[in-house]
């Protein structure tokens, strides 16, 4: 059984069948016009490569999506060395022939294609069907918590330094503090757009509002948010110094859902912001459900901590 990168045809034809799965609430048009869109944006154009399972006749028995994502390693002298990391999406097997070993088999025929690249650090994925599937191909999950805070009314800008706009992304990435880990992942300004890209998409489709900023900072922290399908403000990056800064930069986004008419704010935990979470009034923790982070490295002695932070930046 092959596995080979799909055609521009072959893309399009994945999209009639993924629509029931992924599509919701955008219409079939909707959902395609969005898939086309978002292939076509510069992060995924430059970075994405769609994969496919074919048997010996080239019919597609399972397919996926790959990323490429920059990560560090960080050497005992605190040298910091860029490689690449995978994000996979959008794991896909037909109704008619799943159970059958495909998608296991798809996943294993995809590892050693993402070690070819000269700098390959690690692959990450996001399960919605519990982490038993990718662990027949040695991945291994993380823990996965939200906090979830109402929106509040008020001037979004009230306590924090400055609102971000879309043209903010590369200065607001650049003032964060690289974690002190051996490994991790490194999110870019043209990934943190894709984000944005989506939430450009689903205000065009669904007549929605768009959140009127995108991020915040105040005093060296910075939070960068993006509007969802579900209609929530989901944290893409937190980078909080303080519980204080926590407050301020979270009471921005909740005030900005509010204006905007969204549902509730969504945060997802890390190691280094769970205390900071923990202390904001209102704020309640609860188990994740879906987009449960799996890791495996691509080389030979990465070790992948069960605190390495994954935000929401990353996700695919």
């Amino acid at each position: 059984m092959p596995l080979v990168l799909a055609t521009p045809a072959q893309k399009t034809e994945r999209d009639a069948l993924t629509y029931p799965a992924w599509g919701p609430p955008l219409t079939p048009a909707g959902y395609a016009a969005r898939e086309h869109r978002l292939r076509a944006h510069p992060w995924a154009r430059a970075e994405m490569r769609t994969w496919l399972l074919c048997d010996e006749q080239g019919s597609v028995l399972s397919s996926c999506e790959t990323f490429r994502t920059r990560s560090v390693l960080r050497a005992g002298d605190g040298t910091l060395t860029d490689g690449d990391s995978f994000a996979i999406a959008s794991v896909f097997t037909e109704e008619r022939l799943r159970g059958r070993g495909h998608a296991t088999r798809m996943m294993d025929l995809l590892l050693p294609e993402l070690q070819r690249a000269p700098d390959a650090h690690a692959a990450l994925l996001f399960s919605d069907v519990g982490p038993q599937l990718y662990r027949r191909s040695g991945y291994r999950e993380l823990s996965a918590w939200n906090w979830v805070l109402s929106p509040q009314p008020g001037e979004p800008g009230e306590h924090v330094d400055r609102l971000l706009g879309e043209t903010d992304l590369d200065t607001a990435l650049s003032r964060a503090c690289p974690p002190e880990r051996p490994f991790f992942l490194w999110p870019t300004a043209a990934q943190a757009d894709w984000h944005l890209e989506r939430e450009r998409i689903y205000a065009e489709q669904l007549g929605r509002p768009r959140p009127e900023a995108c991020g915040a900072t105040v005093g060296p922290s910075t939070a960068l948010w993006a509007m969802v399908k579900t209609g929530a403000l989901v944290l893409l990056w937190l980078d909080a110094r303080t519980a204080q800064d926590a407050e301020a930069l979270l009471g921005a986004a909740r005030r900005v859902a509010h204006r905007a008419g969204l549902s509730h704010v969504e945060v997802w935990e890390e190691p280094d912001t769970a205390p900071l979470l923990a202390s904001i009034p209102g704020a309640v923790r609860e188990p994740r459900d879906g987009s449960l982070p799996m890791l495996q490295p691509l080389r030979p002695g990465l070790l992948l901590s069960e605190s390495l932070p994954i935000p929401r930046v990353l996700w695919v």
